[in-house]
């Protein structure tokens, strides 16, 4: 069966995810601390690290929706803090503001966007993301198709309803879709269990780390994808 469609992991697979969230995090904690200082006594200890599971315990649906569980990790670090509940909120909203415009601010993998308009005229392009990743923001969206996220359809890389839902909206079998993505598990092994063909987007030319054999295709870099497909 001819494949039709082409679906992308975001982080690690588009660009590098670890830069832009230093960045991200660096640039809103200094202005958490200029802006509210009494958050420094806690975002200086330990104690900051209990919130994100503290508010996981109480809100287990964030664990798809990572921009309202960071949002309300912002508030629930405010009120420990001492600011009333307004302040909170809206400490937490400023903050989250700042965070996600600057991770949106990302450096593309070379041969991204000249890989991308060249798969656009041949087949029908797709996102699957764990991320919060905004593509319209990032200047990326007439790309693509579909975009299925870890909130939009409650589930997470690898569950099988985050490439179902993908398969769903594209209107394809899952055999003439392939999915790119950089982990192995996530989106190697969860695509191929659905049906679909993987491709390993493999910069660091790394070795296989998984026992279990998978028919797939690797890539290191984005030329040598848009060669591989075209």
């Amino acid at each position: 069966m001819k494949v039709e469609a082409i679906t992308f992991d975001l982080d690690d697979t588009l660009w590098p995810i670890l830069p832009v969230i230093i960045r991200a995090e660096e640039e809103t904690n200094t202005w958490l601390k200029n802006n509210y200082p009494a958050v420094k006594k806690i975002m200086d200890t330990s104690e900051i690290l209990q919130i994100r599971t503290e508010i996981l315990n109480k809100y287990p649906q964030f664990k798809n929706d990572l921009s309202k569980l960071r949002e309300k990790s912002y508030e629930s670090l405010g009120l420990r803090a001492g600011y009333s509940d307004q302040e909170a909120k809206k400490l937490a909203k400023d903050s989250f503001d700042i965070f996600y415009k600057r991770r949106n601010e990302v450096d593309l993998f070379e041969g991204v966007e000249e890989t991308l308009k060249v798969l656009k005229e041949v087949y029908l392009l797709g996102v699957i993301t764990n991320g919060n990743a905004n593509v319209k923001k990032i200047g990326l969206d007439a790309y693509f198709d579909v975009v299925v996220s870890s909130e939009s359809s409650n589930s997470l890389k690898p569950e099988p309803e985050i490439f179902l839902e993908t398969i769903r909206q594209l209107n394809l079998q899952p055999s003439q879709i392939y999915h790119v993505g950089d982990h192995p598990i996530n989106d190697v092994k969860g695509c191929y269990e659905v049906g679909m063909k993987p491709i390993w987007f493999n910069l660091q030319k790394k070795d296989w780390p998984l026992e279990e054999e998978i028919d797939f295709l690797e890539v290191s870099n984005w030329f040598e994808l848009k060669d591989s497909l075209t």
